[in-house]
């Protein structure tokens, strides 16, 4: 995994209001919370805490405004059609990586 990946969030656990990061879950400390059973609400932390622990950036849709990290997370947090996507985006990316995570695992634990 990229270092710059490591220092974010992975998954998050509602019940205890817990983010979880990936080394967490390579090294069997924390499970592996699925997304698809967070609400939409709890996804958008996620995501939004994903872009606030990585480093800055810009980002630029075909035909939009570029958007700043912090643009970002406002377009998350306001429900903006730039927002929506992104956060579609980053959820579809980290379904793969904790499917891949939850493989992982399984052969070495």
């Amino acid at each position: 995994m990229e270092d710059v990946n490591k220092n974010k969030p992975v998954c998050y656990d509602p019940a205890r209001k817990k983010f979880i990061f990936y080394d967490e879950i390579v090294s069997g400390k924390e499970n592996i919370i699925p997304l698809d059973t967070l609400s939409e609400n709890d996804l958008k932390k996620l995501v939004i805490e994903r872009h606030r622990t990585g480093p800055d950036y810009k980002v630029q849709a075909i035909s939009g405004p570029p958007y700043s990290r912090d643009e970002v997370i406002q377009a998350i947090e306001q429900n903006e059609p730039f927002g929506l996507v992104t956060v579609a985006a980053e959820i579809s990316y980290l379904k793969g990586l904790l499917i891949s995570l939850g493989k992982n695992r399984d052969k070495t634990g």
